[in-house]
């Protein structure tokens, strides 16, 4: 039995990274794999995910980083959290420790326990140039981009000291310009389901952060468009984040309050993505887009900006969804229009996806993980 070792930050947050571990830990763990997964930080009492009782949890109990001096100067939260992981592995002696690209992804591959090291990339490659170029109001935009530029070179410096690095799409693997080592395995689909949304009900969801990188800005702005010729027909946007009070009012001043609402992160996505008829996918940049493949799951059509990354490797245009050009709002409110008035192309797109999305199920998606840990007995 193998056995394998995740490391991640934290898990109590509901983010897309947190769902994926929990669905390929579980899965390993009932499929004659050994699971432990290290959370940096101090474990909350509930995880948002829910993980089998077969999968081993534990934590480093480290403290947040903080901006302390002296803790910059001498490295001391580095040095203290290298040396715990490091005593750790030494005790559990994993056949594979896996970085969910943490702070630990700097030193995890110098240590020698034993184990094959693998890196997790759950962002597109240039995810920190996004970052900054879309965040507003920025003191010394273009001093930081540079340094983040040279941290993305750093990285693929670090990368190609792993056994492994896993790319979610094939784009990002060109981005990164690395077949030394990389692998592309997609995350898989969280959950399956045999039922379908009616597709009848009036209502677009959209799910994620409330961050620029979800784009819901853009979102609340091109539904400022679509609200004037489908005035019965309702946009949820469900999450949590800095951006709240920021989309409330650009709510407010598009006199959006009986057609948009935001509301919070739930566990029931699968239920909520049943009870609507189209899923709206604004993001500027992504790494993949898990909640695309969660609403193709339920027979429910995406609409989605063709970031730089992600969508053009799970929605089929025309076929199963719409790809928008990035960062158009106008065509987005088309899309959008042209499948709230349409029943039977809601439906043959859902169908259509319902079929596509079988390439990332668990036992395609979780095969390509078995094949990667094999490799390694070569």
């Amino acid at each position: 039995m193998k056995k394998i070792v995740y490391v991640i930050a934290s898990l109590g947050n509901a983010g897309g990274m947190e769902r994926v571990l929990c669905t390929k830990a579980n899965w390993l763990s009932q499929n004659n794999y050994d699971v432990t997964i290290i959370s940096v930080l101090p474990l909350e009492e509930d995880y948002f995910f829910e993980f089998h009782k077969n999968v081993k949890i534990e934590s480093l109990a480290m403290h947040k980083q903080g901006k302390n001096i002296i803790d910059f100067i001498f490295r001391t939260y580095n040095k203290e959290f290298e040396k715990r992981l490091k005593n750790r592995l030494f005790e559990l002696k994993p056949d594979i420790t896996i970085s969910m690209f943490g702070s630990e992804y700097a030193f995890l591959y110098k240590i020698k326990d034993g184990s094959k090291k693998v890196l997790e990339f759950h962002y597109s490659k240039n995810y920190l140039s996004h970052l900054m170029a879309h965040i507003p109001n920025l003191s010394f935009r273009r001093l930081r981009i540079w340094k983040f530029k040279y941290d993305q070179y750093n990285q693929r410096k670090i990368a190609l000291k792993y056994d492994k690095v896993i790319l979610l799409t094939e784009k990002d693997q060109l981005l990164w310009n690395n077949k030394v080592n990389s692998w592309v395995i997609p995350n898989p689909v969280s959950f399956t389901t045999e039922q379908k949304s009616s597709l009848t009900n009036k209502q677009i969801v959209a799910i994620g952060r409330f961050t620029a990188q979800k784009g819901f800005d853009l979102l609340i702005k091109s539904y400022s468009i679509v609200a004037k010729k489908m005035p019965d027909w309702k946009l949820i946007i469900i999450g949590e984040g800095q951006d709240e009070a920021y989309f409330k009012k650009l709510i407010k001043t598009h006199n959006l309050e009986n057609s948009v609402t935001l509301q919070p992160t739930t566990k029931n996505i699968k239920e909520l993505l049943l009870e609507s008829s189209i899923l709206a996918f604004p993001s500027r940049y992504e790494g993949f887009g898990l909640v695309l493949t969660e609403a193709m799951e339920c027979g429910v059509p995406c609409v989605a900006f063709d970031c730089e990354c992600g969508p053009s490797e799970i929605i089929q245009q025309d076929f199963d969804g719409h790809l928008v050009p990035l960062f158009d709002i106008e065509i987005f409110a088309k899309s959008l229009i042209k499948l709230m008035e349409d029943y039977n192309l809601r439906k043959k797109f859902g169908v259509n996806a319902k079929q596509n999305v079988k390439r990332f199920h668990n036992e395609e998606i979780m095969s390509k993980w078995v094949k990667l840990f094999e490799s390694f007995n070569d």
